[in-house]
């Protein structure tokens, strides 16, 4: 893997067989975007693949995805049409047509249609990363753009020019650079991206996972974003698919998943497949490996079997292309780029005490999630999922279910100096007016009001005595920059 540097844009190549392909990544993605206007990112670019798409004639490929800590634009084709289109993509996201109101309109159309697609929410990884950090830095990616149709020619326009600089960028390439390359952008530092801890209470403890996970039990933690972390997570899958305590009750093989949470610290994802006799044994087993090998480290030869597998796939040409991506991704988020050369020097050196040491954290990590009707074993260090809204407010003025509105008889709202509370009278959910990540405005005397920390108060005014009063309460303690319009169905 080569680096250069082109029109002030860092460039990583590397000769991999196959069609030219070039990557344009830049350093900013969902966890950046203020909530209520989730979908910036996204829009601008579906606004620059529009602007390009009749042009990037001989191009195999032309798509672009919007992650959590980045954005991604994909161009295959013929090495001089992929640099023609990467020249039009910068273009387009250095002055975005969001004045030519069709474009925009479709744009926007085709952002919510990919987005419903998906079904972030879906996602294992996503409904953890939102249980660990609410509505703050990587637990956003769990939630959809909740006004993505709303937003505005200047929101698209400011964003765009903060974004999408060339001190935020790095372009991937699959061969040398073709001489029609030109990826011009506009100077600019690199975002910034906030370290966000998780909230207090979301590690030692378990969950029950809903039931389209099926039956498997997931365990979770974090490690440095370092060749020997990776190292380590490896480890870990091969002692727990053979350990004896784990194996007889897995059904399939031992996933390893994995994402960057910032700070330099990568949460790994154990998926160990399994049954509801076997899940209990599975998760005891899973936690067991881990605390022994955080504790006591593992053997020099499981350490050098993990790094020959590692270097095994490096060394093949989807080895050398999944590095070069990695070299990418390390650039944005601002850590350390080592090509397969680097790497495999890295897995060369580390040894038994290094991988203890990446894994030194795991108990202060770990997060357990079991099958429906499951549960740990009754030694497990794990706790059940706390209350996560345990505190009530000091003061406040409480609003009543009409007798006939939709509320039950028993639920209760609170208006405080404090904040916003909602008694469903098995639950407090509580949202302070310094922590309110957005509020949507509906139709008929409707709010959803969102907590940063997760909580969702859904405020129907004809459904509470003295409704109207609350709505205009409400809308009087949280900012105008924080509201965005919503629908009529049920709260996000």
């Amino acid at each position: 893997m080569r680096r250069t540097e082109i029109d002030g844009i860092p460039l990583y190549w590397d000769d991999v067989p196959g069609p030219g392909t070039a990557h344009l990544l830049f350093g900013t993605g969902i966890e950046h975007e203020p909530f209520p206007r989730r979908g910036l990112t996204a829009v601008l670019a579906r606004l620059a693949l529009d602007a390009v798409a009749g042009t990037a004639h001989g191009c195999e490929e032309l798509d672009a995805a919007v992650e959590g800590d980045h954005t991604r634009f994909t161009v295959t084709g013929e090495p001089e049409r992929v640099a023609e289109a990467v020249n039009g993509l910068c273009r387009a996201l250095a002055e975005p047509p969001v004045d030519d109101a069709p474009a925009l309109a479709a744009a926007v159309r085709r952002a919510v249609a990919r987005e419903e697609r998906e079904e972030r929410w879906e996602g294992f990884q996503e409904r953890e990363l939102a249980f660990r950090y609410g509505l703050r830095g990587p637990g956003k990616t769990g939630r959809p753009a909740p006004a993505v149709g709303h937003l505005g020619a200047a929101a698209l326009r400011d964003w765009a020019a903060a974004r999408f600089t060339r001190g935020g960028a790095v372009l991937l390439l699959t061969g040398p650079p073709p001489r029609a390359l030109a990826p011009r952008l506009p100077a600019g530092p690199a975002p910034e991206r906030p370290v966000v801890e998780p909230l207090p209470g979301t590690s030692g403890c378990w969950l029950e996972a809903p039931h389209e996970d099926g039956e498997r039990v997931t365990l979770s933690f974090d490690v440095p974003a370092t060749p020997v972390g990776y190292l380590a997570a490896d480890v870990a899958r091969a002692r727990a698919a053979a350990d004896p305590a784990t194996a007889p009750d897995l059904t399939g093989e031992v996933e390893l998943h994995s994402a960057y949470v910032g700070g330099g610290r990568m949460r790994f994802w154990l998926l160990a497949p399994t049954d509801e006799p076997g899940a209990r044994a599975v998760a005891d087993g899973l936690d067991g490996v881990l605390r022994a090998l955080a504790g006591r480290g593992p053997a020099e030869a499981e350490v050098r079997r993990a790094a020959a597998a590692r270097a095994a796939r490096l060394g093949s040409d989807t080895g050398r292309l999944g590095q070069l991506f990695a070299a990418g991704l390390d650039h944005v988020s601002g850590l350390a780029v080592y090509d397969v050369p680097g790497v495999l020097a890295r897995l060369a050196a580390a040894g038994a005490r290094e991988v203890r040491e990446a894994l030194a954290g795991y108990p202060s990590t770990a997060l357990l999630v079991m099958p429906a009707h499951c549960a740990p074993g009754p030694d497990s260090p794990f706790v059940p999922e706390p209350v996560r809204f345990p505190e009530g407010l000091r003061e406040a003025y409480e609003y009543r279910p009409r007798l006939f509105g939709g509320a039950g008889r028993h639920e209760r709202l609170y208006l405080g100096d404090e904040g916003l509370a909602h008694w469903t009278g098995h639950c407090n959910h509580l949202v302070r007016w310094h922590q309110v990540a957005g509020l949507g405005v509906g139709p008929a005397g409707r709010r959803v009001l969102h907590g940063e920390h997760g909580a969702v108060i859904d405020i129907q005014a004809d459904q509470y005595k003295s409704g109207g009063d609350l709505i205009v309460a409400v809308d009087r303690l949280v900012p105008a920059s924080l509201r965005f319009p919503t629908g009529d169905g049920e709260p996000i």
